[in-house]
């Protein structure tokens, strides 16, 4: 939650206001904390893994059984790949722009942070709207008492016709699309900070090659579901 909320456009002064700020520049200036990259990729490749567990490939293929054993184990595929990919993208940059800091997975690791957050939203936007009525139908009645209704809602139905497919589907891609165009500016931020030159603009694109991968397998995934 407080990786996420680098994100946010607003944030709390030291004296207690409210204030707007630069949600880039706020992911920017994350602290290169031990295990920061691990924790991100487990955020990239768990809902990577959402999605990937509503595709006819996994439901009747490796998940057909639909028990603890494949589901941890398509969990732990789906973070290993997003991680071999993004140390691998990381690696080549800092090899190929020369910079020793650049090698480091944690220089880029705030790069991540708009495409976990794309992905969070395009996987969970429909859940939050449709199954999240339930919270007002369940709160006007929260013990599931005879003759109790607080808010007049206990009787509804939970309405899938609130929100199309359509603009189901312009939120999600739009949300990945956006996620990684902003984790691409974010790492070409970075490199411009760690080299100058040419080095700076070759030192890139290893990792600009991973981020549309991760564009790819992301929007894959939503068409495969």
């Amino acid at each position: 939650s407080e990786l996420i909320a680098r994100l946010s456009p607003w944030g709390v002064s030291e004296d207690g206001r409210w204030v707007a700020r630069n949600p880039l520049r706020n992911a920017a200036s994350l602290p290169q904390a031990r295990g920061l990259s691990g924790v991100l990729m487990v955020l990239l490749g768990s809902t990577a893994f959402d999605g990937l567990s509503r595709t006819d490939f996994w439901t009747t293929g490796p998940g057909e059984a639909n028990d603890t054993l494949s589901g941890t184990l398509g969990l732990a595929v789906m973070i290993a790949i997003a991680s071999v990919l993004y140390v691998v993208g990381t690696r080549l940059s800092g090899r190929v722009s020369h910079s020793e800091v650049a090698t480091a997975p944690a220089a880029y690791a705030h790069s991540v942070l708009p495409i976990a957050l794309g992905y969070a939203i395009a996987h969970y936007f429909s859940l939050l709207l449709l199954d999240g009525q339930t919270t007002w139908i369940l709160a006007s009645n929260p013990f599931g008492r005879d003759g109790v209704d607080l808010f007049g809602t206990y009787g509804n139905a939970v309405d899938y016709l609130r929100v199309s497919t359509g603009t189901i589907a312009y939120v999600q891609v739009g949300a990945i699309v956006v996620g990684h165009v902003l984790g691409v500016f974010l790492a070409h931020d970075r490199s411009l900070v760690q080299e100058t030159g040419r080095r700076a603009a070759y030192g890139q694109w290893p990792l600009i090659v991973v981020m549309i991968a991760y564009t790819v397998g992301g929007l894959g995934l939503l068409f495969g579901a």
